[in-house]
């Protein structure tokens, strides 16, 4: 986890790179709300102080998959494409968070 040398807004962004593994929670199936893991592939610079970034968020596959909601096909695959999404200490749905310590 991001040490707190830098901060932007009230949100610790030190760290927020390509490459680095985030926690997004899932917006909507079976496993709506719980965390599943994902990898940066693109941080926003000019939106950087509300973490705004694409990730590669890898899924728990037919798990998570609602057959009652389309939207969720997708999560079959195992691996999900989630354009623009903000970071959320709070880890509301469709937000990222850093990883919880073990």
């Amino acid at each position: 986890m991001p040490s707190s040398a830098e901060r932007v807004g009230y949100f610790n962004m030190e760290g927020l790179t390509e490459g680095r593994i985030v926690h997004f929670v899932l917006p909507d199936g079976n496993s709506k709300g719980d965390h599943r893991p994902a990898i940066i592939v693109r941080v926003f610079e000019s939106m950087k102080a509300s973490g705004t970034v694409n990730l590669l968020v890898f899924t728990d596959c037919l798990n998570d998959v609602d057959p009652k909601d389309p939207q969720t096909a997708s999560y079959g695959s195992g691996v999900v494409w989630a354009t623009s999404v903000h970071y959320d200490e709070n880890k509301e749905p469709r937000t990222w968070h850093w990883p919880e310590r073990a």
